[in-house]
């Protein structure tokens, strides 16, 4: 019942020679009183003096203190980095305990890297961290704390904790745990680029998500020992599909049953008894439940949708169903097919339209989320048996990108150096081959995207060596590169050849690739050869013998070397050829496409583009119509050179050379409008001229293009065909193609009227037809491509340029 004065002293020491206003006359059980003006950085230490009417004091303990903190002030801007905007004129360090108040017009943005010890962010306050955020001690968000494009370190020498709701939406890009003590997650905590353990171990308490979308898969950079404990949930994008094809996927976690996780995202069907299509509940195989007995969805017909590989064929079939979903739990390392038929939880992958419809929706983009404990350390994988089946797939098992060949590095007495992927987005159901750092078919977005890196989430085929039981992934393997949405490529050999098969659009079907090297062979080699997968609709093969390959390898000390493509299609209808990636294979070698079915060479270093026609004529295609020759120039003098059809109004100038042109008698010029069928046009006997002329003016239609071949009749009485060159149409967009300025400076400008994005091979050669210029894979960019002609000697050129089509359009045009 007494009166008391109270007077709250503090000091930088334990004089306490300063005190706040004295509060005098209040009998109250509690009190509170604010300092304001003092030093940042500077333990300060309290009393309460106590002194009652009759002048009696009495005092709190001594030994209460706290550091007072770095005040932001934004005095100047929202820069982080800049001292004038903090309370003290200099940046927080490490040992800094900062303060972000309320009641601003600057609030701070960590573009750069900036230090703490303890964060407190009041009431209405903000701070957003674009760079990076070091933290020695806590954080305490009582306002906004945006880091979704920044990097949180967590880097104390005390046990640290990144209590609930700290950031906004739960969600950083990315965090590095960089502590000894640990670091421990008390709420949720999505992660949608990379965690990094530098030390230490993360508790994630099962509140940790490793986010992926469209834009990209959150991931968990190289560790060592046991450097997470608690459940991490890793989720894997898939894109939606214009058809229902498998996948190929692994899982990261362990402990995840496939009822509770995947199938929580997608339609996971089997066999089993009981069930009801769309039932409306969870058990297994009552009237009324969603899943029959073995906790697959139910369907009509119960038809398998998750697959796993066996050496044993069961059924004529190494693919065997998974026997259950809720008693089997995913296993890392595991490689599953599935048909994931979209997401089963959007309107577009409702129930009905997925299990019972005949005509279902295309699957629509899904993510596919697993809860369990995460992969860490070395994960051993199981092989198939090699007694019984060489080939096994298996899984990436971490939530990262790994590189397939640090994994065979480590694995070289167990599978040899190559590898069989698949993609449902790309082409039509063949397998990408990736053999000795040389690809073929580069699949796209959600799997491989550069040559031989693998996905997260992501299952391939290797090939086991005898006696070999398992492979080991480890740590090691993982790269910190992100996956792009591109298609993926590998480690380009110094001599090969990319042999694509498209439609006559462009669209990709298949590819194979040959190549020369000091190892190779003209039998099949497994330690160089790839065996091709592919079995769809349209397949190209290479062949050594009766084997089908995606990948050869021939000895590079030949001076000839032939090989066969095979080509078959289910349907008919007019495929192209595509040839590029060459340019490593001695210049000195001739590299031809003959094409036994129409007796025509085509000289692919000049015209990388060969369209042909599959018709009801057995011989049109399989393994007998196309083989490849390379060899020295020597070999097959009977090639032409410098074809050329330039157009100008209604007259057609056919121009061309001949090697050896003492092997020839004469020559015939044909003419078609579809490139198929041609007539005779005009017949030209050999004589000491070193180039050859036809002036054409029986020209079709303004409206038709119109393509010529020549024809060599040899002294021997057999005939050499030359490659098929077109002029323009009137209605055709290279056509529309002009040179500026024309006479020429220092660069050459190509210009389309209306241009076709595409790509080009440009030709320049001087009019004695002796080529200065010659470049592939030269794409328009805003309707005009540019090149250097400053190395030009001055005179008269022609330049000629190839489209995707193949056709040609040649200009000339004068060099100063």
């Amino acid at each position: 019942g007494a009166s008391y004065t109270y007077s709250l002293q503090y000091s930088p020491t334990v004089n306490f020679s300063s005190s706040v206003t004295t509060i005098s006359g209040i009998n109250a059980a509690a009190l509170s009183q604010a300092i304001s003006n003092l030093t940042a950085n500077t333990t300060y230490y309290y009393r309460i003096a106590a002194i009652n009417s009759g002048g009696a004091s009495a005092y709190s303990l001594t030994n209460l203190a706290t550091t007072a903190n770095y005040i932001w002030m934004g005095t100047s801007s929202t820069l982080w980095n800049d001292a004038s905007n903090w309370c003290a004129n200099t940046l927080p360090t490490a040992a800094t305990n900062v303060e972000i108040p309320a009641g601003l017009n600057n609030y701070p943005i960590l573009a750069g890297t900036g230090y703490v010890n303890n964060l407190l962010i009041d009431n209405n306050a903000a701070l957003t961290v674009t760079g990076t955020l070091q933290v020695s001690g806590s954080m305490t968000n009582n306002g906004t704390l945006n880091a979704t494009t920044g990097t949180i370190v967590m880097n104390g020498g005390t046990p640290q904790t990144i209590a609930a709701t700290t950031f906004s939406n739960n969600t950083i890009k990315s965090l590095t745990i960089n502590n000894t003590a640990g670091v421990a997650l008390g709420g949720t905590l999505n992660l949608t680029g990379t965690l990094t353990p530098l030390a230490g171990t993360l508790s994630t308490g099962g509140f940790l998500t490793l986010k992926s979308d469209s834009l990209g898969t959150a991931r968990i950079a190289q560790g060592t020992g046991n450097y997470m404990t608690g459940n991490v949930t890793v989720e894997r994008y898939v894109p939606a599909k214009n058809a229902r094809k498998f996948s190929f996927v692994g899982s990261a976690v362990s402990d995840a049953l496939i009822q509770n996780n995947w199938q929580k995202n997608i339609f996971i069907s089997g066999n089993g008894n009981g069930g009801q299509i769309c039932g409306t509940t969870s058990n297994n195989g009552g009237q009324t439940d969603k899943y029959n007995v073995n906790g697959f969805d139910k369907t009509p017909s119960n038809s398998p949708s998750m697959f796993t590989y066996n050496a044993t064929p069961v059924n004529g079939s190494r693919w065997s169903s998974v026997s259950n979903t809720n008693n089997t739990n995913l296993i890392p390392g595991k490689g599953y097919r599935i048909n994931i038929r979209g997401n089963r939880n959007s309107n577009l992958s409702d129930c009905n339209n997925q299990l019972s419809s005949a005509s279902p929706n295309p699957p629509d983009a899904v993510t596919l989320s697993a809860t369990g404990k995460v992969s860490v350390g070395d994960v051993v994988a199981t092989l198939n048996d090699s007694a019984t089946h060489k080939y096994s797939l298996i899984a990436n098992p971490y939530p990262s990108p790994i590189n397939f060949s640090s994994f065979w590095a480590d694995n070289t007495s167990a599978i040899t150096y190559k590898m069989w992927s698949y993609s449902p987005s790309y082409g039509n159901g063949n397998y990408s081959t990736f053999a000795n750092g040389i690809i073929t078919n580069a699949a796209g977005t959600e799997y491989n995207s550069l040559g031989d890196f693998i996905a997260n989430g992501q299952a391939f085929f290797v090939e086991s060596k005898a006696g070999a039981t398992s492979v080991t992934f480890k740590e090691s393997h993982k790269i910190a590169t992100a996956m792009p949405n591109t298609k993926y490529f590998g480690a380009v050999a110094n001599q090969m050849i990319r042999v694509g098969l498209t439609t006559s659009n462009n669209n990709p079907l298949d590819e194979v690739v040959i190549s020369f090297s000091k190892n190779g062979t003209k039998e099949y080699n497994s330690a160089t050869d790839a065996t091709s997968f592919n079995s769809g609709s349209q397949v190209l093969v290479t062949l050594k013998g009766t084997d089908r390959l995606a990948i050869a390898t021939f000895p590079d000390s030949l001076n000839t070397d032939t090989t066969k493509l095979g080509v078959t299609s289910s349907s008919l209808g007019t495929f192209r050829l595509s040839f590029s990636g060459y340019e490593g294979i001695d210049s000195n070698k001739s590299i031809v496409l003959r094409d036994k079915f129409l007796a025509l060479n085509h000289d692919v270093r000049n015209h990388p583009f060969y369209e042909f026609n599959i018709t009801n004529d057995t011989a049109s295609q399989g393994y007998n119509r196309f083989e490849l020759v390379f060899s020295k120039q020597s070999v097959l003098p009977v090639t032409f050179r410098n074809l050329s059809a330039i157009r100008e109004g209604n007259i057609v100038e056919v121009k061309w050379q001949f090697a050896n042109r003492t092997s020839c008698k004469s020559f015939v010029v044909e003419k078609s409008t579809d490139r198929n069928h041609f007539v005779d046009r005009a017949t030209i006997n050999v004589t000491d001229v070193s180039t050859y002329y036809l002036l054409d003016s029986l020209l079709i239609s303004n409206n038709e293009n119109i393509f010529y071949r020549i024809k060599a009749v040899l002294v021997d009485g057999t005939t050499v065909y030359s490659s098929i060159v077109g002029v323009e149409s009137t209605d055709i967009s290279i056509a529309k193609m002009t040179i500026y300025p024309n006479p020429v400076l220092d660069k050459i400008n190509i210009y389309f009227s209306d241009a076709i994005i595409g790509m080009y091979h440009l030709k320049i050669s001087t009019i004695e037809g002796i080529e200065v210029v010659n470049r592939k894979a030269i794409m328009s960019n805003n309707a005009t491509i540019s090149i250097d002609a400053s190395s030009l000697s001055a005179g008269i050129y022609l330049a000629e340029l190839i489209d995707e089509k193949g056709m040609k359009v040649v200009r000339r045009f004068v060099k100063r």
